[in-house]
C-alpha cells in the first residue's frame, strides 16, 4: 500500500540580485547527505505542517491573514482551519532550516536582530509549538500577507516518504543572511533560476522534479515584483512528481 502523503509547505524565497547583470535569485538549501528524504539535493526550505501551525490562536500572530482568508486561498483542505497552517509552516520551516525569520517586529528585523534570534532555532526545531511562544515573547507577527500561493505538488506513490506540499513565493527580508542548520541543511546559496538549472543539467546540483519545474517556470522572470504578479494570476493545479 502506498505511503500516505503528509501535508507540507515549501517557501521559495526571492530577492533581486542588484548585480551588473540584474535578475532575480532564489534561496536553495542543500540537504544533508544522510537525510531520509532527498539526500544531498538542493531544495527550497520546507517541511511538514504541524497541528500547532493552525491552532486557534495562531491567526493572532499572522499579519493580514486569518483562518477564513487562508481557506479561501487554499480551499481543498480539511479541516478548513488547516489552510492557515500551510502559510505558518512555510515561514517556520524557513526559520528552522535557514535562520531567516519572515516577521514584522517593533522595528525591521535586520542583521543584529536576526543573529540574536538564531538562539531559538534549535528550540523550534525540537518543538514546533515553541514557535508561537517565540513570536509572542519577541513581539513579532508573521508576514503571511506577503506569501503568494504558487503550486501544489504530491510526491509519487512509489516513494516510501511522501508529501502533499503547497508552494509559496515571498520576497526575502533585507538584512538577514541564510545559515544552514548543519542537521537538515549543509549549504545555503542564492542563485538565479537559470543558473540553478544549468548546474542541475551539468550534474553539479541535484534537483527534485517540483524544484526543477518551479525553477523552470521562474527562469524568465526578471524581478521579485514580476514573480509575485505571476503567482497571483495563476490557477493552481495539483501536480504529481
Amino acid at each position: 500500500m502506498p505511503a500516505r502523503p503528509r501535508d507540507a509547505a515549501t517557501l521559495i524565497l526571492l530577492r533581486d540580485s542588484g548585480g551588473i547583470d540584474g535578475g532575480m535569485q532564489v534561496l536553495l538549501l542543500q540537504r544533508h547527505a544522510r537525510s531520509a528524504f532527498l539526500p544531498g539535493a538542493h531544495v527550497f526550505p520546507g517541511g511538514v505542517v504541524e497541528g500547532v501551525d493552525y491552532a486557534p490562536d495562531m491567526a493572532a500572530l499572522c499579519r493580514g491573514l486569518d483562518h477564513d482568508q487562508a481557506h479561501r486561498i487554499i480551499s481543498d483542505v480539511s479541516p478548513p482551519e488547516k489552510s492557515l497552517g500551510f502559510f505558518v509552516a512555510a515561514i517556520r520551516e524557513v526559520f528552522e532550516e535557514s535562520g531567516i525569520l519572515l516577521a514584522y517586529g517593533r522595528r525591521p528585523l535586520g542583521e543584529k536582530e536576526s543573529v540574536r534570534l538564531q538562539r531559538y532555532r534549535a528550540q523550534v526545531h525540537a518543538d514546533p509549538s515553541a514557535f508561537a511562544s517565540v513570536l509572542r515573547d519577541e513581539g513579532l507577527k508573521l508576514v503571511t500577507d506577503t506569501l503568494s500561493y504558487f503550486a501544489h505538488w504530491i510526491t509519487p506513490e512509489v516513494l516510501p516518504i511522501r508529501f502533499d506540499a503547497r508552494f509559496f513565493l515571498a520576497p526575502a527580508p533585507a538584512g538577514q543572511a541564510a545559515f544552514p542548520d548543519g542537521r537538515e541543511t549543509v549549504d545555503a546559496s542564492w542563485i538565479t533560476p537559470r543558473d540553478a538549472l544549468l548546474e542541475h543539467r551539468s550534474g553539479r546540483m541535484k534537483l527534485a522534479p517540483p524544484t526543477f519545474h518551479s525553477l523552470t517556470e521562474l527562469a524568465d522572470v526578471r524581478s521579485v515584483d514580476e514573480a509575485i504578479a505571476v503567482a497571483r494570476g495563476r490557477v493552481i493545479e495539483t501536480r504529481h512528481g
